[in-house]
């Protein structure tokens, strides 16, 4: 495929982006050549861009696809006082009452939203404890069907007991020995350190061990995570997943907003990711996340929605109203931070449109009103580019979006489907006991 006459822009380094004129050459799922002028071969679809702007794909590092259905849900009967209240009766309850249908729907319906905002690799983060062998299987076929890329984990967690939390390890193992696929690849996952045991820690620990992969698991997301730790083991919650072997390369800690600056150097000598959730921690008031000292981050949406874009928007926003004078530099910092975090976890140079990089691109159809070029480029991503003006996304090569619409599966029958299913999986909900939170 040939693709002519595109405006390229390239966000990485975050201080110096990159505007250029030119086509772009694909064979196999990889970008070939990058020139303007490029001459068009007998055997290649040719597009004509007209100048439309062309972004590397992006990269949600951190979600819930399972929240999927949660759109428009009926809230708790009594209002959630709190985090821990929120993870009680809303988001504990949600994970026991998904159902094989459910998780496969939720995958589907997720990864559509994600590929409709320009997002071509989510970073997942699973819990089905009614519905856990075989749970992962399902959320890999429906994000591969849609097409995109994904990073996939099972939270494992003792407060469904020890037979949820040894049937978590065992779909964690599982999934793992089937190896990778061009499109997937797996990752330990632990829910937070408050809800997982000595034993437990020692056990997922064990699996790093013998898997070789890297973990995944929210950290400090609210003080009780943090309260919790020094309470009951005497130590903070990077120490703790140190001393059992959970701090390598590319582990992602979720959140960290309570993180002292101590421990981020920790992790960060140690080549952890953060994963920087702003509009979630909005949401449930549970603080402000300071990434100023921390290089190897990125942005995720934590369920809320696929959407990166206005999750920049929102980060940078939030980083303004603290005062930080770098908050656009940062801001793309973390944006392009997905693609390196992708880079290490897939081994292939994401987030550039150079030759020999993946074809994991977005075109948008933004009309602006003001000239766009290396200087402003930033300024037109967090103030004027949106989820509106994605027109198509390909993954690998191949188009997952093409003029606004979803070509790879039927999207208005997955959202049919989707609606039939979510009062169900709401209903079950209702019928569903409280969990309790720490591991004890």
């Amino acid at each position: 495929m040939l693709l002519r006459n595109a405006l390229l822009a390239t966000l990485d380094p975050p201080d110096s982006p990159r505007v250029a004129s030119g086509d772009l050459r694909i064979e196999g799922g990889t970008i070939t050549e990058r020139a303007p002028g490029l001459a068009a071969r007998p055997d290649e679809e040719t597009i004509e861009l007209t100048g439309a702007p062309v972004l590397p794909g992006l990269v949600n590092a951190h979600t819930h696809l399972y929240s999927a259905l949660a759109r428009g849900m009926p809230g708790p009967k009594e209002p959630p006082r709190g985090f821990l209240e929120i993870l009680e009766r809303v988001w504990w309850r949600l994970d026991r009452a998904l159902d094989e249908e459910a998780v496969a729907l939720s995958g589907l319906a997720g990864a559509i939203d994600a590929a409709l905002s320009g997002v071509t690799l989510v970073v997942d983060h699973h819990a089905s404890p009614s519905a856990i062998p075989g749970s992962l299987d399902a959320l890999r076929r429906a994000v591969e069907e849609v097409g995109l890329r994904s990073v996939l984990c099972y939270e494992v967690t003792d407060r469904n007991g020890p037979e949820g939390r040894d049937l978590g390890l065992e779909e964690s193992r599982r999934f793992l020995a089937g190896g990778p696929t061009p499109l997937t690849r797996g990752m330990v996952g632990g829910h937070a350190s408050f809800t997982l045991s000595e034993e437990t820690m020692e056990r997922l620990g064990a699996l790093v061990d013998e898997t070789g992969a890297p973990f995944h698991i929210h950290v400090a997301e609210d003080t009780a995570d943090v309260e919790d730790c020094w309470e009951r083991y005497d130590t903070g919650l990077v120490q703790r997943l140190g001393g059992h072997g959970l701090l390598r390369p590319s582990t992602i800690l979720a959140h960290g907003v309570h993180l002292e600056a101590s421990e981020l150097d920790v992790a960060q000598s140690r080549g952890c990711w953060l994963a920087h959730n702003p509009r979630s921690n909005m949401n449930n008031d549970v603080g402000y996340a300071s990434t100023d000292a921390f290089r190897q981050a990125a942005l995720g949406t934590d369920g809320m929605d696929g959407d990166i874009l206005a999750e920049a928007r929102v980060c940078f926003l939030r980083m303004r109203e603290a005062g930080r004078d770098d908050a656009m530099e940062a801001t793309l910092h973390l944006l392009t931070g997905g693609h390196r975090l992708a880079a290490a976890l897939f081994e292939r140079p994401f987030g550039t449109l150079d030759a020999g990089a993946p074809a994991d691109l977005v075109v948008l159809d933004y009309p602006s009103p003001t000239p766009l070029h290396d200087g402003n480029l930033a300024g037109h991503l967090l103030f004027g580019i949106d989820r509106s003006h994605v027109r198509s996304v390909m993954v690998e090569g191949r188009w997952v979006v093409l003029d606004r619409s979803v070509v790879t599966v039927d999207a208005e029958a997955v959202f049919a489907r989707a609606r039939e299913a979510a009062p169900r999986l709401w209903r079950r909900m209702t019928e569903l006991a409280p969990t309790r939170g720490p591991a004890g």
